[in-house]
């Protein structure tokens, strides 16, 4: 009788746990709008020179030289600095003054104009160019037009995993009017406006490569997205806290199964 007892409440238990894993699953997948992913790149495969795109378009990135390594939630992309990059093929980004956010993690590997995420020709702008701003030895989240540019005060050049995250507001129509995060806190907003006009049809997303008088990415880079809407803080805090494999519906049907190996290293 006793053991039955037990039975019992360890049944009761075990379906509370489900039921709790279940909403907490459903609630993470109704965080962002499936409709407004662009791509997500989770830079889990390991091995080979595709980037799988787990958003609804399968942008898939073809990996030039960058190699895998330990990331933040699984597995990582190293950058050389030399001439490494990613391109997103057949996709130019968001254009106009759409709203839009890119988020992801980095770790550098020495302060420099670490070039990120770039789209748009290098015209007044019309260039939409994420990298890094330097100032002695450190060197802080920046994006810029042709003519104009934002960037912030806490530096990401420290050898330590940090989550950046760009945010174009609706409504805005220049770079000043850009939220810049780095671990969940909102920047300071540093540098010169200029309106923008983004061109999203003549120029591939590169990941890592430079523009001219710049320099090539130098680190680790893990768990990408654009998308084509303004996240608040709240959206931007739970994607840095449960990766974007937790935070944003990319795979229900194995969402659950996989998230258990997917745990936070940095």
């Amino acid at each position: 009788m006793k053991f039955g007892n037990q039975s019992g409440s360890m049944l009761v238990w075990l379906s509370v746990i489900i039921f709790t894993l279940s909403v907490t699953s459903i609630t993470y997948a109704a965080l962002v709008d499936e409709g407004t992913i662009e791509v997500i790149y989770l830079f889990d495969e390991g091995k080979g020179e595709v980037a799988v795109d787990f958003s609804p378009h399968g942008r898939d990135g073809e990996i030039i030289g960058a190699q895998y390594a330990q990331g933040v939630f699984g597995t990582s992309l190293r950058y050389d600095g030399e001439d490494d990059n990613l391109i997103v093929t057949g996709y130019a980004g968001v254009g106009g003054t759409e709203p839009r956010t890119t988020v992801f993690w980095f770790k550098a590997n020495g302060t420099r104009e670490h070039s990120w995420v770039k789209w748009g020709p290098n015209a007044s702008g019309e260039k939409y160019y994420i990298r890094a701003h330097v100032t002695g030895e450190n060197c802080f989240l920046r994006i810029e037009v042709n003519g104009g540019q934002n960037y912030g005060t806490d530096n990401v050049c420290d050898g330590e995993w940090h989550h950046c995250a760009v945010v174009f507001p609706e409504g805005a129509d220049s770079v000043q009017d850009h939220d810049l995060y780095v671990d969940g806190v909102l920047q300071e907003k540093v540098g010169n406006d200029k309106e923008m006009n983004t061109n999203g049809e003549a120029q591939e997303v590169n990941i890592g490569a430079r523009l001219t008088g710049h320099a090539f990415m130098l680190g680790f880079l893990d768990e990408l997205a654009i998308f084509s809407a303004a996240l608040d803080a709240d959206q931007i805090n739970a994607i840095r806290e449960d990766g974007l494999h937790g935070s944003v519906s990319v795979d229900p049907k194995e969402k659950l199964a996989t998230s258990w190996a997917r745990i936070k290293k940095y």
